[in-house]
């Protein structure tokens, strides 16, 4: 009997019916774990067919024997006779909870009925590869199985939480319909327990342990990790592998003992960093500490370490300086005095040093409120143990302590210590990044080389990411900042937003934070944001945020009463008084800023000079730090780093004229459509400017556009009433005043779907033509060049999809002219070869309908036939 599958709980999803064939001759496996819906579907192909089905489980016995039964034969006949009786009428095999040990060899060679098998792991029958290669097998695996956003949205069918479900279970068929029915979570154990049956011991123990990791890097994954992600199971991020959170959820309350099994076993394959997170989220709370005491390098963000407080407090030395540190890198004075303690105390001369370093450096950092005696102090005491430690600690500790001298106005004893710092680092050290970065910043302070420091930045970035993310936040912030100095805005934005959402250094990403708000123009994020910085009790970035602020709202009462160096600027521009401008700054970066608002404020020429010659890049440096109006009208050739649409819109020609090839193409789109676009946007064109415009694209010269628009009058006012629109086509296109598109000869420098069309079919490039071919051409415009235009190019289209003969062309051909039997009769015969005998009577009859409504005639004789044959 045929089963019916109309349970409303079931969605039926045309995305994957649509795949499936509908007639004897054909096979499909549905290889998934359990839970993926593979029953369902096969289920719901029965009901859409309507045919005879027989449904049968391998955990029942051997197929044969239960469809013999199911077919009124004795269950010890041969296959030969199994496969007669299912010739009789046409019929539907479902074989379920198949394993691989079954004999279906006679089956799968002969397919006298439609067959659906259904497994939850790979089936090894030699039949399969030969199938598929000829076209008759179609394979479905989990991630086709898996829901889209799309299909879990209609299965809630308009009740809130979809998405999150669809998040928290990958798509996952099972747990999203226990989720969509009850609103709750689904039973965990019995998911668990199907799972445990669908997967082989590696690939669950596996799982096991991503259970407890949030994520596995690629260079750790093995063939079960593999076999896990092609099998739903894992979702892969471009830092690894992770198991979906409602998997993790599940085996971390129901399976806690077997996950931190798991978590033991793999001690020696996961690197240190990933064990601890591993060991933590296993609850594994001793294993973690013992980890954390060890005298190895751990790049864990400060901020996870935080999370980890009160069991590093617990700890030893190694841990305290762990914390001490990462309260400091987090703003937190605490911090300090575990590293004194740690400083002061310690009889192993490494571990003390180290905090020594650390403390000289956090002590310089005036967001922890500067106290420099104390940080030289620890400078000069380091400097005794150096003998005493190891080349690797003393090179750390070098780079550490080189922040004093630097914020005590000596650079050059700072890269001194940083020279001397590189000299003990080995070759191989990671800890090289650091040295190497900070003289790039140096030579930066004392030559004004802008583009090495940048470049030094942008080079450490993959290293630091690997050995030393907890200082990824600062350096990205970093580029950030420069990047908004030379005012390229996109780039800053990336690599702001990257210090965003980058642990490891909250106050760094704090500040990135202000300055994307800054560059939005959301005041209110902004003030949310200066908050926060007050409750870090950060005086730094209090007076960042604040003058951000003013300037934003242009009110200098924000930043009355504080007398940093930002808000002591911010309150000189608002104000419009040079008086209230800062001491002249020390710092390079201060120095530029302080230029440019000296300038903005009083024009003069030695301010200007500054900005040009304080550091490499010259002129770049202009976008970052003056308005495009601020330049003087007589150096055009200052703007040239500036956005070119901020100049193109400051009509400022003879700085336009200077840029002029940068100016990219006219975009034109009249395929289905019709639109123009300059460089500032959308251009609006309206009736004879249309017609003007659509005939130049022709490449008509103008004496022909004049006469096709104006045939009843002169040559002479044909050709003065073409002039007119042109000049008004010009104002349109080239709004700021250069010629750019419109030439003595016509249009130049546009870029036109129609041309990228013809160059397709020139080329006989059909998937590109299929792409880009969209009816009407010229949309709204009447005239006979046009009509001659669109009958020219749709034929040559329909020459080119006829040539490649493929289903998805010929279905074009038969959108644009549903009565084109040359397409229709190759796309039926494509249909049936696939044994979509349904969908290609379908064709076959909508075709008629067609011609009886439109003509009023009926098909030919040989589709006539061919329909006939499909209804019989």
């Amino acid at each position: 009997m045929a089963l019916t599958w109309q349970s409303p709980v079931y969605l039926e999803r045309p995305r994957l019916l649509d795949l499936l064939p509908q007639e004897p001759g054909f096979a499909v496996w549905l290889e998934a774990p359990a839970g993926f819906g593979k029953s369902v579907l096969a289920g719901q192909l029965s009901a859409r067919l309507g045919i005879r089905t027989f449904w049968i489980s391998a955990l029942l016995g051997e197929p044969k024997g239960l469809l013999a039964k199911a077919l009124g034969l004795p269950e010890e006949v041969p296959w030969g006779a199994v496969v007669e009786a299912l010739k009789s009428e046409p019929t539907l095999v479902v074989l379920e909870d198949l394993t691989g040990k079954e004999g279906l060899s006679p089956l799968l060679r002969t397919l006298p009925a439609l067959v659906v098998l259904a497994s939850r792991k790979p089936l090894p029958y030699p039949e399969l590869p030969k199938l598929l290669a000829e076209g008759r097998l179609v394979h479905l695996k989990a991630s086709h199985l898996a829901f889209t956003l799309e299909e879990a949205e209609a299965l809630f069918a308009g009740k809130e939480g979809f998405a999150e479900a669809h998040r928290a279970t990958g798509g996952w068929p099972l747990p999203l319909f226990l989720s969509a029915l009850t609103g709750n979570p689904p039973e965990p154990k019995a998911l668990l327990q199907g799972l445990r049956e669908s997967l082989s011991p590696g690939e669950f123990q596996e799982g096991l342990l991503l259970a407890a990791l949030p994520h596995l890097p690629p260079s750790l994954a093995r063939p079960e990790t593999e076999s896990l992600f092609h099998k739903g199971l894992l979702r892969r991020l471009p830092e690894g592998y992770a198991l979906h959170p409602l998997l993790k959820e599940m085996a971390r309350k129901s399976l806690l003992k077997e996950v931190q099994r798991a978590v033991r076993q793999a001690a020696g394959r996961l690197p240190p960093a990933l064990l601890a997170e591993a060991y933590w989220e296993a609850g594994l709370k001793g294993e973690l500490l013992s980890l954390l005491e060890s005298p190895i390098t751990l790049p864990i963000p400060a901020e996870r370490l935080l999370d980890w407080q009160d069991l590093l407090r617990q700890g030893g030395p190694r841990a305290h300086l762990r914390l001490g540190e990462a309260l400091a890198q987090c703003g937190r004075k605490e911090g300090l005095a575990l590293l004194t303690e740690l400083a002061e105390s310690s009889p192993d001369p490494g571990l003390a040093l180290t905090a020594m370093g650390h403390l000289a450096y956090y002590l310089s950092e005036s967001r922890l409120g500067q106290d420099l005696p104390r940080a030289r102090a620890y400078l000069e005491r380091g400097l005794a143990l150096l003998p005493k430690v190891s080349p690797e600690l003393a090179g750390r500790f070098l780079n550490d302590a080189a922040r004093v001298p630097f914020e005590e106005g000596r650079p050059e004893e700072a890269a001194r210590l940083l020279e001397e710092a590189l000299r003990h680092l080995p070759p191989e050290s990671p800890y090289r990044i650091a040295p190497l970065s900070n003289l790039a910043l140096l030579r930066f302070e004392l030559k004004g080389a802008f583009r090495e420091r940048i470049e030094a930045l942008e080079e450490a970035l993959g290293l630091m990411e690997r050995h030393i993310p907890q200082n990824l936040a600062g350096h990205l912030r970093d580029l950030g900042w420069l990047h908004l100095l030379l005012g390229q805005r996109e780039m800053a934005r990336g690599y702001l937003e990257r210090a965003r959402q980058t642990p490891g250094h909250p106050l760094a990403s704090l500040e990135a934070k202000m300055l994307l708000a800054h560059m939005d123009q959301d005041a209110e994020t902004l003030a949310r944001l200066v908050a926060q910085a007050e409750l870090w009790e950060n005086a730094y970035l209090v007076e960042r945020g604040r003058a951000l602020l003013a300037e934003l709202r242009g009110d200098p009462g924000l930043v009355e009463g504080l007398s940093g160096f930002f808000p002591s600027l911010t309150r000189a521009l608002l104000r419009k008084d040079p008086g209230l401008l800062p001491p002249y700054p020390g710092n390079l970066e201060e120095r530029l800023l302080w230029h440019a608002a000296r300038y903005r404020l009083l024009a003069e020429e030695e301010d200007l000079k500054a900005l040009l010659t304080l550091t490499d890049v010259g002129e770049g440096l202009l976008p970052g730090l003056l308005p495009l109006e601020a330049l003087p009208r007589k150096r055009p050739e200052l703007a040239r780093a500036y956005p070119l649409l901020e100049v193109l819109r400051s009509g400022w020609k003879e700085a336009i004229a200077l840029r002029l090839p940068e100016i990219p193409p006219l975009r034109v789109q009249v395929l289905g459509r019709f639109q123009v676009e300059h460089p500032l946007g959308p251009v609006t064109l309206k009736g004879k400017a249309r017609e003007v415009f659509a005939l130049m694209l022709l490449g008509l010269p103008r004496e022909e556009v004049a006469f096709a628009l104006w045939p009843d009058v002169t040559e002479e006012a044909a050709l003065n009433n073409l002039y007119v629109w042109l000049v008004r086509l010009r104002k349109v296109l080239e709004p700021w005043g250069v010629p750019t598109y419109l030439g003595e000869e016509g249009l130049m420098r546009v870029e036109a779907d129609l041309f990228a069309l013809e160059e397709a079919l020139q080329r006989g490039q059909a998937e590109r033509v299929l792409e880009l071919y969209r009816e009407p051409l010229f949309p709204s415009l009447d005239h006979p060049l046009w009509d001659r235009k669109r009958e020219e190019v749709f034929h040559r289209v329909r020459a080119l999809f006829l040539k490649r003969g493929e289903p998805r062309f010929l279905e074009r051909i038969l959108e644009l002219d549903p009565l084109d039997e040359e397409a229709l009769l190759p796309l039926v015969r494509s249909y049936l070869s696939q044994g979509q005998r349904a969908r290609a009577l379908r064709l076959l009859q909508r075709y008629r309908k067609h011609l009886w409504e439109e003509l009023g005639e009926k098909p030919s004789s040989k589709v006539e036939a061919l329909i006939q044959s499909l209804q019989g």
